[in-house]
């Protein structure tokens, strides 16, 4: 997931980077909300789960993570 082109280091000035956030097994790293999926599986009470993509600022390393909230 890339972070839109006007995101920029609060601390550098300079635009993020976007990155791949996984764990060590390789898995994607997902946030799951409150809310119900729509259709059978969320009258079964599962929730959304949105993925999270992460933007790096090159010259400090300030990482900041996102959620794709489109997907």
């Amino acid at each position: 997931m890339a972070p839109p082109v006007d995101r920029r280091c609060p601390d550098c000035g300079v635009t993020l980077e976007s990155m791949t956030v996984r764990t060590d097994d390789g898995f994607t790293v997902r946030v799951v909300s409150d809310e119900n999926r729509e259709g059978l599986l969320g009258s079964l009470g599962v929730k959304e789960k949105h993925p999270l993509g992460a933007a790096v600022c090159p010259e400090c390393g300030l990482a900041r993570m996102y959620a794709d909230l489109d997907d």
